[in-house]
């Protein structure tokens, strides 16, 4: 199994990315769309953000509920209406402290919560225990929207970080 450090250090890596990235972007351009229906910062920032919180209850053993339909799940759609989503001190100060609360989760979780079952109605059929769900979370699915990122600040003229 991976130690919780190691996965503590990419998962780390990857807030701390979302934070560099986005550091040089005024807030008025957070949810521009240089290119049509592109995911912009504060969608991208507002979607990995409530899955801090599914860490936590993983590693605890209790519900969650499922991001997906949510106002920046999976299911939804960015707009360029910046009116539409919180300032971007806001989603940056709620992205680092579901970070911080999900690494303290990580950090402290027993063995047997790593290796519990999983059991949700529609995330259970992907993940035959909270070990590889946690991992998935804290790594590929940060990973995929870092890479969305920094492809809008490509697009947006933004340099590279």
């Amino acid at each position: 199994m991976i130690s919780p450090d190691h996965l503590l250090f990419s998962y780390r890596w990857g807030i701390e990315s979302f934070q560099r990235l986005t550091a040089d972007v005024p807030d008025e351009r957070m949810a521009e769309q240089p290119i049509e229906g592109i995911n912009h910062p504060a969608w991208l920032i507002g979607h990995v953000s409530p899955y801090n919180d599914v860490i936590v209850a993983l590693l605890r053993g209790v519900p969650f509920d499922n991001p997906w339909r949510t106002r920046y799940g999976k299911e939804s759609s960015p707009t360029s209406d910046r009116g539409e989503y919180p300032s971007k001190d806001q989603l940056i100060a709620e992205l680092t402290a579901g970070y911080e609360r999900a690494a303290a989760a990580m950090a402290e979780a027993p063995r047997d919560a790593w290796t519990a079952t999983f059991d949700h109605p529609e995330w259970g059929k992907q993940f035959d225990s909270v070990a590889p769900a946690v991992t998935f979370l804290a790594t590929t699915h940060l990973a995929l929207h870092l890479g969305q990122l920094s492809g809008w600040r490509r697009a947006a003229g933004f340099p590279r970080v």
